[in-house]
């Protein structure tokens, strides 16, 4: 017959049972959780001969058979344990040829069976009311303890419930079940089973209990593990209910403000690095909340990821060796793939290093690297790194995934953030006690150096993300994380570690409602700051310790790359020994500048005139259009000479808008598009042309409005040096 599932955390602490698939509470009851001295009259009440008869007992037989017929009626039984469970396991009408049938099952299964496994099954299924069976789940549902737990008076009213089960229960017929149990402690103890300290328990005990299912812990996650195929029962999991139970209250005390505001729901899952065991799993703050959707399970829900992506990012361009912390990102207005890409705040720095970026979790620098950095890689990199959901949006998803334009489990985020303490290592994560890593191969996602340098950005406490409750945390051992807050602030998250754990937390409302308070930094980084400072011990080691590969080098500070003899200020930097490549400052370059101060020369147009040589910082062209946009002064070189022979080379302006090969869809006839593009200093004016006919001048960096049919359109930006640029874009009409 199938058995309850039943679940347990770590130490062997009850998380939830469920009923056996034919509607029964029927729980595997091993011998050796009975205590001995109740298995020793539970034989000498059922079959005193058990570990000596074949399966059937000839002199109960032949008793029987005397003592019935002399009765003139059914007087006693000659049953035996093994009987008894062929019986259980094959209920046929009580016949003397089904008794003969009966006997010739009990054989069967002594020749094929133990007895202490024929005992477990006896135990498992002896009916003790209702739809209970077996001892192991009467201890459960009438006490809500496991067997050993219960004393001897509890032990003896459950081995008596299967003599009556409906007139003995002792949730209906207490005082009934208390007579017997001492009429027959009287007969166990003058046989010696039972001692005087047992008698006086036995009768001191009430007989009455309370039938109750047993009140479900962590109910998604035992649900999850009930639902995969287990060839046991009993499923010992990674769960600790310590912790379990911190991660609940600690969820339900900070979302007691927020349900004021209309968010209603959160859900944390805590690993082990060492490990990868989980330890706490709550996927929602109350499962029987049905306003709230509480049986949503939120750890494997699809929900926008926010920022949270960042820090992957990061990793990959450093393992390129594109990136190091101090390296200088371009963090300026950016037309990315036809959205107007734009940083939380709506302001920009114009220039901002690489960790200065990832703690203020900049959005513009971001697009732009993964621009880069190519979006098929980074998605196949997320893959690797267990977060398998993206794989499955490829050919739906944009630079805009990024900032959360995509869809990600808290699940896939903790599974992949664990990769940061492990020094780059990524392992599936674990859910029962005894599953192995046999078979699972440990993946290097990326380098310790990679790991090692973005724990150093996000463990850094010069941002605007932290939560106010840090300070007051005296305990909280060395943390590193990333929040992320997803469009109409709909989702907010908070994923770190430390040296011991991994922690992702998530609150929101699981029908996509929104809340203009909600984000990562109020609504998931204090539960989350709370959470290490209950779990960790406050004299924690350091997350990682600086691996072999990872070295410090001196580079530009315009730049962050490695310094020319132009550089005239210099910074220290983390960098990969073996990956980062060594590119040369270009900022930093010379100008030949005539004595008056107001023109470049070329070797082409020097000739005799006089000048002196100055360095000046060459940024790309869209910063300088930002900077004259704010009005920010800067030390720019001064234009060329205008009466230069030579031919302008290089390359045209800057198309910032539209973006080349991207489809567009218009609303109305009278919904235009915005053209705009910047160049160097030098460049006073930009010429337009709509397919190849000239539409407009405009000055160097300004936009132009135009109207544009559907269909497919090139469009062509000169500026006044000869140079130009082309792009094509296609117009649909939406419907």
């Amino acid at each position: 017959k199938p058995y309850s599932v039943v679940v347990y955390d770590r130490n062997h602490h009850l998380l939830q049972a469920f009923l056996a698939d034919d509607g029964v509470w029927r729980l595997r009851t091993d011998p050796k959780e009975i205590p001995e001295k109740l298995k020793r009259i539970l034989i000498e009440k059922e079959d005193k001969y058990f570990y000596y008869h074949p399966g059937i007992n000839p002199f109960s037989v032949v008793r029987a058979a005397i003592q019935n017929i002399t009765r003139g009626e059914r007087f006693s039984g000659a049953s035996t344990i093994t009987m008894q469970v062929a019986r259980m396991l094959e209920p046929k009408e009580r016949t003397y040829f089904n008794k003969f049938v009966e006997a010739f099952r009990a054989v069967q299964l002594e020749l094929r069976y133990s007895k202490d496994e024929i005992l477990e099954l006896y135990l498992s299924m002896i009916p003790v009311g209702g739809n209970i069976e077996g001892l192991k789940s009467a201890a459960l549902l009438y006490y809500r303890q496991p067997p050993e737990r219960l004393n001897i008076a509890q032990l003896i009213d459950i081995i008596l419930l299967p003599n009556d089960p409906s007139r003995l229960r002792p949730d209906r017929f207490a005082d009934r079940l208390y007579a017997e149990r001492l009429r027959r402690a009287l007969e166990w103890r003058r046989s010696g089973l039972l001692s005087v300290e047992d008698s006086i328990i036995i009768a001191q005990t009430d007989a009455h209990a309370l039938r109750e299912s047993p009140a479900p812990i962590a109910p998604h996650f035992c649900l999850r593990l009930k639902q995969q195929p287990h060839k046991e029962s009993e499923l010992h999991s990674t769960l600790d209910l310590h912790v379990q139970r911190t991660a609940e209250k600690l969820l339900e005390n900070h979302l007691r403000p927020w349900k004021l505001k209309g968010v209603r729901n959160g859900a944390v899952l805590v690993v082990r690095n060492a490990t990868r065991e989980i330890l706490a799993y709550v996927g929602s703050q109350n499962f029987d909340d049905s306003l709230a959707s509480g049986q949503v399970d939120a750890v494997t829900a699809l929900r926008s990821p926010g920022s949270t992506l960042k820090p992957f990012l990061y990793a990959l361009s450093m393992d390129q060796g594109v990136l190091t912390p101090r390296t200088v990102l371009l963090d300026t207005p950016y037309d990315a793939e036809g959205f107007y890409a734009q940083n939380y705040d709506g302001s920009y720095d114009g220039l901002v290093y690489a960790d200065d970026a990832l703690r203020r979790s900049l959005n513009v620098p971001m697009i732009r690297l993964l621009q880069q950095r190519g979006l098929p890689a980074f998605v196949d990199f997320l893959v690797q790194a267990g977060i398998t959901s993206i794989g499955e949006q490829r050919d739906r998803l944009g630079l805009s995934m990024i900032v959360g334009g995509c869809g990600v489990t808290l699940e896939e985020l903790v599974r992949a953030y664990t990769a940061f303490p492990n020094a780059g290592a990524y392992e599936p994560l674990r859910f029962l006690t005894d599953e192995t890593a046999k078979g699972v191969r440990v993946r290097a996602i990326f380098s310790p150096a990679a790991a090692y340098m973005i724990t150093d950005i996000l463990a850094g406490l010069n941002r605007p993300d932290l939560p106010a409750n840090v300070e007051s945390s005296l305990n909280l051992p060395t943390i590193a994380f990333k929040t992320g807050t997803s469009y109409g602030r709909k989702d907010a998250w908070s994923i770190g570690y430390s040296a011991e754990f991994t922690v992702g937390v998530w609150v929101g409302n699981a029908d996509n409602t929104g809340n203009p308070e909600l984000v990562g930094s109020k609504g998931a980084a204090p539960i989350l700051v709370d959470l290490f400072n209950a779990l960790s011990s406050p004299h924690e080691k350091d997350i990682l310790k600086p691996p072999d590969d990872l070295g410090i080098r001196e580079v530009c500070a315009r730049s962050g790359l490695l310094p020319t003899n132009r550089c005239t200020r210099r910074i220290a930097d983390f960098y990969s020994i073996t990956r980062t490549l060594n590119r040369e400052c270009d900022v930093d370059k010379e100008f030949l500048v005539s004595t008056s101060g107001d023109r470049t020369y070329c070797p082409s147009c020097l000739g005799t005139h006089r000048y002196t040589v100055t360095t000046y910082a060459d940024y790309p062209p869209e910063l300088y259009s930002f900077w004259k946009s704010r009005g920010i002064v800067f030390r720019a070189p001064p234009p060329h000479n205008p009466d230069c022979p030579r031919v302008f080379a290089g390359n045209g302006p800057v198309i910032l808008s539209p973006t080349d090969r991207t489809t567009y869809y218009l609303t109305s006839d009278q919904q235009k598009m915005v053209l705009h593009a910047s160049s160097g200093v030098d460049v006073h004016e930009h010429v337009w042309y709509i397919d190849h006919r000239f539409r407009a001048r405009r000055q160097a960096g300004a936009k132009l409005f135009v109207g544009l049919k559907a269909g497919n359109h090139v469009l062509t930006c000169s500026d006044d040096k000869g140079r130009s640029s082309t792009i094509s874009v296609i117009i649909k009409r939406a419907l």
